[in-house]
């Protein structure tokens, strides 16, 4: 019998030996946010390891998130700010600070997107004072005090910003615009909300009856001017941080009637 406990007590160590190191990543202490969803096969490469990723996995800084064909990504930090991935993009969170708790505390996003599509909603971090929110792509810095935007390519060799709510300054070396938008249009909001994971808004919320305001930039120059977006090229924008269970969802009619053919 003693032998018997003694093998059990060896076995059970065995198990945390061979289980601890697989969940090691996703109860990291230094832990920025989690996936909250996905869709189609994205990866996460921590420290230097990649890893399939999976809903309710923690993000770490300098992970790097990476999206296949036709896949999306949607992660949420500790503030309630939403990343959204298209599909073919790469994405590593550098710098994240975030504590409400102390006064005076400054709040920091700063990420890196190197390719694909992607749109940025930001949480309770826009609500401080002091506050830094950053994104460089491959052909620009974006900044913002706190916004609703979207950034990816819109050609050969050409990168496009669209700011929904608030302002982002896009600069390179061969220039600066400021893009600024109060909202965006109603159906848009009826549309895109769910599908984005764009903030909600009540009946009451004041709604632009413009379109979102943005730029295009290409290598070696610098932003053009800040114009308002068609609504052809906004709607391919927004399709590329779109998951397709959403596109389903707004377009097949009675979606979610069980009376419907």
């Amino acid at each position: 019998m003693q032998c018997q406990g003694t093998l059990t007590r060896f076995g059970a160590a065995l198990l945390l030996v061979v289980v601890l190191p697989q969940i090691s990543h996703a109860q990291s202490a230094d832990s920025v946010g989690v996936v909250q969803r996905l869709q189609g096969h994205v990866s996460i490469v921590h420290l230097g390891k990649s890893v399939d990723a999976l809903e309710g996995m923690d993000i770490s800084l300098k992970d790097r998130l990476v999206t296949g064909a036709q896949a999306r990504l949607q992660v949420m930090l500790a503030d309630d700010t939403q990343i959204t991935l298209g599909e073919n993009a790469e994405a590593v969170i550098m710098q994240y600070q975030f504590n409400p708790l102390v006064s005076g505390e400054k709040g920091m996003v700063v990420v890196e997107v190197s390719k694909g599509a992607f749109l940025l909603t930001s949480g309770r971090i826009s609500q401080l004072s002091d506050k830094r929110i950053e994104v460089k792509t491959a052909l620009a810095n974006l900044a913002s005090t706190g916004a609703e935007f979207w950034a990816g390519p819109t050609g050969v060799d050409l990168e496009g910003v669209a700011v929904f709510e608030g302002s982002v300054a896009v600069s390179n070396d061969g220039g600066l615009v400021v893009l600024s938008a109060k909202g965006v249009t109603q159906s848009r909001v009826q549309s895109q909300t769910q599908a984005l994971g764009m903030r909600s808004r009540s009946s009451t919320d004041p709604i632009s009856s413009t379109d979102p305001i943005g730029t295009t930039l290409s290598r070696g120059r610098g932003p053009s001017q800040a114009v308002i977006w068609p609504q052809e090229k906004t709607d391919r924008a927004v399709d590329a941080v779109t998951f397709d269970s959403e596109i389903a969802r707004n377009f097949i009619p009675n979606a979610g009637n069980s009376s419907a053919p």
